[in-house]
């Protein structure tokens, strides 16, 4: 007997002779009866006609579930099989399950099951319910257990997970005195003590099941059942609550984080338009539940870190970042004890303390992963709640910066990112110098390399090296145009007070033993090394020439202290921050970028002349400041010549043999067959544009071919760095680069390898090379506006809203003068604005409209004439009917533009004028 043929017939729905339900059923089961065994038939004899159905297909079902346990098939179903017994679950969930929910338990039928929407209701009784329910059920949940069947069940796993929760939780009516169960009509029910134990039984039954469900099917499956049955407009209190302590339990088991997002972005995340959504989730999740807070938080903080190391799903460190960030705003204490203390463990010191190369190696990757992703910045957490581990991550960057250890670069980036925080900046800097040896910022280290090429813990350092951290710090910050004058000024601040220091203990009013006084001289001699090292610099060399008067303080508090201190001779050695610090005044009057407040220095003049006087002072110091005085006094008379001859000197200077020495080096790694030698080669050559070398701008024009020849390379390094190197030459040679670009900017969908970062940055170098070309830009005027428009079809919302965004700086650039080309772009616009569904491009498209109406004018209305109906009509739409306020917003502005250009033509303010003609 072949049961899939049985249940074929049992599933038709060929009811064209059939008047109702009940008739077509009595067809099927009078077709199939002849088919099935004797005991069958005797046992669903008195059944009425729905559920000899029902329970004619669990029995088929069932006879295949055991034949394929006989024959041990593991074979799959074929796809028909598997169609006929899905059609089956759903017709046993039509009939046995979805009308005997209670209201406001699970999905209607109709959303359920549209086959079986036209089913009519039954008269039944509560028992009568209540079995067929527990029947369908429990049969469901038997055919669930066997892996061949389970797929067809879990087609229909939400109405059974609402049964089983009915079943399992839903309250009981209280038992009544009355003897008789049920009346005449079996239509009421009277609850008597019996039965009550006996529901009270099959509850906690039924709970056991649900409870193996749960955990025997996908988590993630149960999450999004679970969480549409909670969602249900009418769901009653009861049904809520159980709904809500499941989802707590599933969620703060293992995987359990990882399982609801699954759920949610099945489809896969888009970060562009599921930022509201992924926000909620995060605060759901980090929000606390249950009774037991601190077990809640030990259960999802984990999830939450393995999430940000996972690649299980996508974006998985984005959303970590998002959970972090929820957690932290909801309640600081926790994301610091369960999530930030967790990924620091191996950088916060104890007694004997060590860590792993491993350990140091994960923590700086969560870190990185926390605070240096480019990926949602304004989700991550503030650095000031890592500042506790800032001088163990000091000594790792000790170490590591002049070997080859991978953990360098994320080492730096991080200390950037913690000194940042201009409120505790110079604390951090005193504590890197290790002037504050307190434990705020954490304690210093002994690290060793380790076998694997890492660095480990082995203890606490507590005899620090301060030229060592001087070098470290100075390493970190020289090249930064922000942390390097804040380092001067703090290391003229500092040796102010050790000078002060100096003076109290030389003038024995403090106590100081040997040690203390090797000690103070070190780091004396340090900060001295220091500041002349950043005083060679150019960033502070700017910073000085800005804002000079912290220095002119300094040199004051110098010269105040060497000559209280040495009032019969200064010794020529102890002079030597004098002589750093004047000669920098000396470079700061000579620089002539920049205007300076010759107030101060003439102030700065007049003490300097009154401390010239003092005999004790040394020869090459009186000298230094005679020049320093000349330079004052000359400062507004010869500034023109000496400028023209500084300009001369250095064009004297421009071509050294060192500049053609790398550029030599760049043009034979260009011939060599290795790509990365290759790629180095063009990078090479693209910094020497940047920095304006002259050597490399002498030769610019073999440097453009170069770059042309090799945007053809198949490989994506080579071709990103031709593209950054016709950058560099944009301002140079900016008809090349166009017509080099353009065709490569248009091409690019076709080119799998290109990420959409590298064509929105093309399309910014197309606009800012034509920017270079300003009135010229008219010359190429049709190639780039095709260029552009070609785009706004592309596939990518972001690349279209770039290409909107670079079409109307474009206008821009040509004052608007653009010709017939002005209908082509005002249809793309309307096009854009009326079936494109991203809100971004809208906007972009509508701020491109607002641009043009701006730049026309009154010519507006002869320009477009009317073409402009059809935009006009499409922002007002926008503006009454769409749902982004921002883009609402921007289409009431285009509008209101449009309006000022009517006015203002209509009603052309009348000019008030008399005339006055002589008579002959």
């Amino acid at each position: 007997m072949d049961y899939h043929e049985i249940l074929s017939i049992l599933i038709s729905s060929d009811d064209n002779h059939d008047k109702n339900f009940e008739d077509k059923l009595t067809r099927i089961l009078h077709e199939v009866r002849p088919l099935l065994p004797e005991n069958m038939k005797q046992s669903i004899r008195d059944f009425s006609i729905r559920d000899q159905y029902i329970h004619t297909i669990i029995y088929i079902l069932l006879r295949i579930k055991q034949d394929n346990e006989k024959a041990n098939i593991d074979a799959p179903f074929s796809v028909k099989q598997y169609r006929s017994m899905k059609i089956a679950v759903e017709l046993i969930i039509s009939i046995g399950i979805v009308p005997f929910l209670l209201p406001g338990v699970g999905v209607n039928m109709a959303k359920l099951c549209p086959r079986a929407s036209n089913i009519q209701e039954e008269n039944l009784g509560c028992l009568e319910k209540y079995k067929r329910l527990c029947f369908s059920t429990h049969s469901l949940l038997e055919l669930f257990d066997d892996l061949n069947l389970r797929p067809a069940v879990l087609s229909q796993i939400g109405p059974l997970m609402a049964s089983l929760l009915q079943l399992s939780h839903a309250p009981l009516a209280k038992p009544s005195s009355k003897i008789e169960s049920t009346n005449v009509n079996k239509q009421e029910f009277h609850m008597t003590i019996e039965e009550y134990q006996k529901l009270q039984n099959r509850q906690k039954v039924f709970h056991t099941k649900l409870i193996s469900l749960l955990n025997n099917c996908p988590h993630y499956v149960c999450f999004r059942e679970l969480m549409v049955i909670l969602g249900m407009q009418n769901a009653p209190r009861w049904l809520r609550k159980e709904t809500q302590n499941y989802l707590i339990k599933i969620l703060i088991q293992p995987n359990g984080v990882l399982s609801l997002i699954t759920a949610i972005y099945e489809d896969g995340l888009d970060l562009g338009a599921d930022w509201k959504k992924l926000d909620t989730i995060s605060r759901l999740i980090t929000m606390s539940h249950g009774k037991n807070i601190g077990e809640y938080y030990e259960a999802i903080c984990p999830q939450i870190l393995d999430l940000l190391s996972s690649d299980k799903i996508k974006y998985s460190s984005t959303i970590a970042n998002c959970c972090i960030k929820a957690l932290y705003d909801y309640n600081p204490d926790v994301c610091q004890k369960y999530i930030v203390k967790i990924i620091c463990l191996p950088l916060i010191t104890k007694e004997s303390h060590t860590a792993s190369e491993k350990e140091i190696e994960q923590c700086i990757e969560r870190l990185a992963k926390c605070f240096l992703t480019e990926d949602a910045k304004f989700k991550h957490l503030p650095c000031k709640v890592i500042s506790h581990v800032a001088i163990p991550l000091f000594c790792l960057y000790d170490k590591v910066r002049e070997s080859a250890c991978t953990l360098k670069t994320n080492l730096r980036r991080l200390l950037l990112k913690i000194l940042e925080e201009e409120t505790m900046r110079e604390k951090l800097f005193s504590a890197f110098l290790g002037h504050d040896t307190s434990t705020r910022f954490g304690d210093y280290v002994i690290l060793e390399f380790g076998s694997t090429g890492g660095v480990e813990i082995t203890g606490l350092n507590e005899h620090l090296d301060y030229e060592e951290l001087a070098d470290t710090i100075f390493d970190l910050i020289s090249t930064t145009k922000d942390l390097s004058p804040s380092l001067f000024c703090y290391m003229l601040k500092f040796l102010s007070n050790v000078n002060k220091l100096s003076d109290e203990v030389e003038q024995k009013k403090m106590l100081e033993t040997e040690d203390d006084k090797i000690e103070r001289i070190a780091i004396q001699l340090t900060a001295h090394k220091l500041l002349s090292q950043l005083a060679s610099t150019s960033t502070v060399q700017e910073a000085q020439i800005k804002n000079p008067k912290p220095l002119l303080s300094f040199i004051k508090s110098l010269f105040d202290g060497y000559m209280k201190s040495h009032l019969d001779k200064t010794e020529e050695t102890e002079c030597e921050m004098l002589y750093i610090s004047l000669m920098l005044i000396k470079m700061i009057l000579m620089e002539k970028t920049t205007v300076l407040e010759i107030g101060l220095f003439k102030d700065f003049s007049i003490f300097l002349e009154d401390h010239r006087k003092n005999l004790n002072i040394p020869i090459q110091l009186k000298s230094l400041i005679d020049e320093v005085l000349a330079c004052i006094l000359t400062y507004d008379s010869n500034e023109k010549s000496q400028a023209e001859s500084e300009k001369k000197y250095y064009q004297d200077l421009s071509i050294s043999s060192t500049t053609s020495k790398i550029f030599d080096e760049a043009l034979r790694d260009l011939a060599d067959p290795l790509l990365p030698v290759r790629a180095h080669g063009l990078i090479t050559l693209t910094r020497l544009i940047e920095n304006k070398d002259p050597f490399a701008v002498a030769r610019k024009a073999i440097i453009l071919r170069l770059f042309q020849e090799n945007l053809k390379h198949e490989d994506s390094f080579i071709y990103l760095a031709s593209i950054n190197g016709l950058c560099a030459l944009a301002t140079a040679f900016p008809k090349e680069v166009i017509e080099t670009l353009m065709p490569e900017y248009i091409d690019m969908p076709n080119r799998a390898e290109i990420t959409i970062e590298t064509r929105i940055k093309l399309g910014e170098i197309l606009v800012k090379t034509t920017r270079a070309l300003g009135e010229m830009s008219v010359v190429h005027k049709n190639t780039l506006i095709n260029g552009f428009l070609c785009a706004t079809r592309d596939a990518d919302p972001l690349v279209r809203a770039s290409s909107l965004s670079c079409l109307g700086e474009l206008c821009k650039v040509l004052n608007f003068r653009l010709g017939n080309i002005l209908i082509e772009i005002l249809y793309c616009i309307g096009c854009i604005i009326k079936s494109d569904k991203m809100p971004e491009c809208r906007r972009a498209a509508v701020l491109v409209a607002t641009l043009l109406f701006r730049g026309l004018g009154r010519d507006t209305l002869n320009s477009l004439g009317s073409d402009l109906i059809d935009l006009y009509r499409g922002l007002k739409h926008l503006r009454d009917n769409d749902n982004d306020p921002v883009l609402q917003l921007h289409a009431q502005l285009a509008l209101e533009e449009i309006d000022h250009i009517v006015r203002d033509s209509l009603f052309t303010p009348l000019k008030f004028e008399k005339r006055i003609s002589l008579l002959n």
